[in-house]
C-alpha cells in the first residue's frame, strides 16, 4: 500500500466524528430491535478502535513534544469529559427505578448504580454472565455502561504503559517509536489470542472483559502510531475507505447473538474502522470519507456519547411500563431519547469539553473524580434502602406447599413472605452454597454428601439444577429416614444421554456429556444406592447433527435420552424415580408478587401451557420399561392455575426454579411417595 510523508497531523478530524455516527447508529438499530441490524452491537467495537486511535495519538504527540505525559492533566481531561454525563444518567435512573420498577429489579439496579459509579459495570456483568441462574435476567437500565467501564480501565492503564515504553525508547533510540509499536503490537496479539480462547470457553463472560477488548483499543493505537508521519495516497485511501465501509456494513448485517465477540468475528468491524481511519488521512478523500464529513454525520457523531448513555435506559424503562417493545416502538423510544441527550450535550458535555479547567486546575478535577463515584455509590445505597418490601417470615412461620392441598384455593394476599421477593434469587439452597452444582466447564462432582451421620441406606439426587432445587425436600426425608444423601448435579446438564445446548453460553455442551458419564460411574462403582431420584429441566435444547430440534421432536429426543440413563441407574440402584419437571413460569414472579401483595391472584398463571413441555417428556417416559415417574405439578397448581405464592412462601425464584424455602415445605409430600429404602 503506497504512502507519502506528511507533516504533523491536525488535532481535529471531521471524518472521525462521522465514524462515531456510523458506530452509534449501528448500536441504536440493534438495541431498537431492528432484525436486519442485529449485528449493530459491533458499533461498540468501532468505538473502541476510535478511542484507542485518538487517545494514543494525543499521548504519543505529548510524549514526543515534552518527553513525558502529564498524567494529572490526562486523567483530569477524561474525567471532565465523561463523568458529568454518567452522573446525570445515574441520577435519572435512580429516580426512574424507584418510580417504575418492581422492588426486586430496583434493588438490582441499585447495585448496578454503585458499579457504574466506580466504572466496574463490565466486571459486574462478567460475573453475572457465568451465573447459570442469572441467564435470561431482564435487561437493566445501566447494562450499557460496561463499555464505558472498559474504556476507563484502558484510560488508566494506557498512559502508564506508553510512558514506560517512551522512556525506554528515548534511552535507546531518541525520536523513534519502535518500542511503542512493539508494545502495542504485543498487546494486540496477546489480547486477541485471549479473546479467541475465552469466547470459545466462556463467551458471555469474555464479551465484557477489558482483557479481551484491549486488542481493539490497542489496534487503534497502533494505527495512530503508524499515521503520525504518514498518510495514504488517493488510490490506497479509496480502496481502504470502501473496504472499511463494507466491512462495518457486513458486520452489522451478518453478526448475531451467537457470534464469538470479541474474537475472530470482531475483526470485521475492527479492520473496517481501521481502514476508514487510515483512509481519512488522504489529501484526496473518497466518497465514503466525504460522507463521514457531512454536516448530518458530524452532528450525530458529536452527540453520540450523550445519545449512547441515554438511549438504553429509555428503552428499558419503556419496556417496564409498556411490556416488550415492537420494532416501531423501540425506534420511537430511541428517537425520543434524543431529547435528554441533546439537553445534556448542550448544557453539560459541550461547556465542559471547551473548558480548560483540566489544564489550569487538574487537581481540582481529580478531587471531583473521588466525589463523583462517591455520590453514585451513595445514590445506589439510597435506592436500595428505599425499596419497599414485605417482612420476612421464618421457616416455622410459613406453611408453604401444604396450604394449596389443604384449602384447594389460591392465597389472595400476604403481609409477610418467605423469602422476600428481593431475596428470592439468592434462595438457592445448601448444595449451591457448597459448590455442588457443577459449573459449566466442570466435568466431575465434588463429594457433596449430606443426611444422617449413621445412615441405613444411600440415596442419590441426580440431574441438573432442576434436580438440585429438590434437595431441601429430599434432605427432609433423608434425615427422617436415616439416609445418606449424595448430590450429583450440574448446571444445564440433563440426566439424559442427549447432546444439548448449554443454556449459559448457547453452544454445544460436551462438558455435560463428560460429567454425566463421570456421575453415572460414581453411582455404579462407588455409591451403589438404594434409591436414585433423577430430575431435569424439560426446556433443554437437543442437537441433532449441526441443528437444534424444535417442538415435539425436541421433547421426544430428550425423553429418548433419558431411557438409557435410567436403565443404567436401574442396574445400579434398588429403586429409581424420574421426577417430572416443574412448570415453566411465564412471568417475573418476584417482581409481580412484590407489586401485588394484596392481589396475588394476578401473579397466578395458566397450568397447562406452563407444564406442556414437562408433560410431553413425562408421558414419553411413562411407557418405558420399569420407569417410575413422580409428578409434583398437583402440589404446585390447581386444575387450571398455578399460584406464585403458596402458604406465604414464594414458590419460584425465576422462570425455571423453585425457591429453596418452598422446596423445603415439599418434604412431607415427597416422603409419602418415596419407597422405604434401606
Amino acid at each position: 500500500m503506497p504512502s507519502h510523508a506528511v507533516p504533523a497531523r491536525p488535532a481535529f478530524r471531521p471524518d472521525v466524528e462521522g465514524l462515531r455516527a456510523v458506530a452509534i447508529v449501528a448500536v441504536l438499530l440493534a438495541h431498537s430491535g431492528v432484525g436486519v441490524a442485529e449485528g449493530g452491537f459491533a458499533g461498540v467495537d468501532v468505538f473502541f478502535v476510535i478511542s484507542g486511535f485518538l487517545i494514543t495519538g494525543v499521548l504519543v504527540r505529548e510524549l514526543d513534544r515534552t518527553g513525558s505525559i502529564s498524567l494529572a492533566r490526562f486523567f483530569a481531561g477524561r474525567i471532565k469529559r465523561l463523568m458529568p454525563q454518567v452522573l446525570a444518567v445515574v441520577a435519572a435512573v435512580v429516580v426512574a427505578s424507584s418510580l417504575l420498577l418492581a422492588p426486586p429489579r430496583a434493588d438490582a439496579v441499585a447495585s448496578d448504580v454503585m458499579a457504574t459509579g466506580v466504572y466496574a459495570m463490565n466486571w459486574r456483568l462478567s460475573e453475572s454472565a457465568v451465573d447459570y441462574f442469572a441467564a435470561g435476567d431482564a435487561d437493566r437500565p445501566l447494562d450499557h455502561f460496561w463499555s464505558l467501564a472498559v474504556e476507563e480501565q484502558f484510560y488508566i492503564a494506557w498512559p502508564l504503559l506508553l510512558l514506560a515504553a517512551g522512556c525506554a525508547a528515548r534511552r535507546r533510540a531518541p525520536g523513534r517509536h519502535g518500542p511503542l509499536a512493539a508494545l502495542l503490537g504485543l498487546v494486540v496479539a496477546v489480547s486477541f489470542a485471549h479473546a479467541v480462547r475465552r469466547t470459545g470457553a466462556a463467551p458471555e463472560q469474555a464479551y465484557f472483559s477489558a482483557a479481551t477488548r484491549a486488542w481493539e483499543l490497542a489496534a487503534g493505537g497502533l494505527l495512530a502510531l503508524a499515521l503520525l508521519e504518514r498518510r495514504l495516497g488517493a488510490r490506497s485511501a479509496r480502496a481502504a475507505a470502501w473496504a472499511g465501509a463494507g466491512a462495518i456494513v457486513i458486520a452489522t448485517l451478518a453478526l448475531g447473538a451467537g457470534s464469538a465477540m470479541p474474537g475472530a468475528p470482531a475483526l470485521l468491524p475492527v479492520l473496517g474502522a481501521l481502514a476508514l481511519l487510515a483512509a481519512g488521512t488522504s489529501a484526496a478523500p473518497s466518497l465514503p470519507t466525504r460522507a463521514l464529513t457531512t454536516r448530518a454525520a458530524r452532528f450525530v457523531g458529536r452527540i453520540s456519547y450523550a445519545w449512547y448513555v441515554w438511549h438504553w435506559p429509555a428503552l428499558v424503562f419503556a419496556a417496564a411500563v409498556l411490556g416488550p417493545l415492537s420494532v416501531a416502538e423501540g425506534l420511537s423510544v430511541t428517537i425520543a431519547s434524543l431529547v435528554p441527550a441533546l439537553i445534556t450535550h448542550r448544557w453539560i458535555e459541550e461547556p465542559l469539553r471547551r473548558s480548560k479547567m483540566h489544564l489550569r486546575r487538574p487537581r481540582a478535577i481529580l478531587v471531583a473524580a473521588i466525589a463523583g463515584p462517591a455520590a453514585a455509590v451513595l445514590s445506589g445505597v439510597a435506592l436500595s434502602a428505599g425499596v419497599a418490601s414485605p417482612p420476612a417470615l421464618s421457616a416455622g412461620q410459613a406453611e408453604g406447599a401444604g396450604q394449596l392441598a389443604r384449602t384447594g384455593r389460591i392465597q389472595e394476599s400476604a403481609t409477610a413472605l418467605r423469602p422476600r421477593p428481593e431475596d428470592a434469587e439468592a434462595d438457592r439452597g445448601k448444595p449451591y452454597r457448597d459448590g455442588c452444582l457443577v459449573e459449566e466447564r466442570g466435568k466431575r462432582s465434588p463429594r457433596c454428601v449430606y443426611g444422617a451421620r449413621r445412615p441405613r441406606a444411600t440415596v442419590v439426587l441426580f440431574g441438573d439444577s432442576h434436580a438440585m432445587q429438590l434437595f431441601p425436600a429430599l434432605e427432609y426425608v433423608a434425615l427422617r429416614r436415616g439416609w445418606r444423601l449424595v448430590n450429583l448435579t450440574k448446571a444445564g446438564c440433563p440426566p439424559a444421554a442427549a447432546s444439548v445446548v448449554s443454556p449459559l453460553s448457547r453452544r454445544r455442551y460436551p462438558e455435560c456429556d463428560a460429567w454425566r458419564e463421570s456421575a453415572l460411574r460414581r453411582i455404579e462403582r462407588e455409591e451403589r444406592p438404594a434409591l436414585v431420584l433423577a430430575a431435569g429441566s424439560a426446556a433443554h435444547r437437543v442437537l441433532a447433527g449441526s441443528g437444534r430440534l424444535e417442538g415435539d421432536a425436541n421433547q421426544r429426543a430428550l425423553a429418548d435420552g433419558w431411557r438409557p440413563v435410567l436403565r443404567r441407574l436401574g442396574a445400579a440402584a434398588d429403586d429409581v424415580i424420574a421426577m417430572t419437571d416443574t412448570p415453566r413460569v411465564p412471568l417475573d414472579v418476584p417482581a409481580c408478587v412484590s407489586e401485588h401483595l394484596k392481589a396475588l391472584r394476578r401473579c397466578a398463571f395458566a397450568r397447562h401451557p406452563a407444564s406442556a413441555k414437562a408433560r410431553a417428556v413425562s408421558d414419553a417416559l411413562s411407557g418405558a420399561d420399569g420407569v417410575r415417574t413422580l409428578d409434583p405439578t398437583d402440589l404446585l397448581c390447581l386444575e387450571d392455575l398455578c399460584p406464585s405464592v403458596i402458604g406465604d412462601v414464594l414458590v419460584y425464584r425465576n422462570s425455571g426454579h423453585l425457591t429453596a424455602s418452598f422446596a423445603a415445605t415439599m418434604g412431607p409430600w415427597l416422603e409419602r411417595r418415596l419407597p422405604p429404602a434401606g
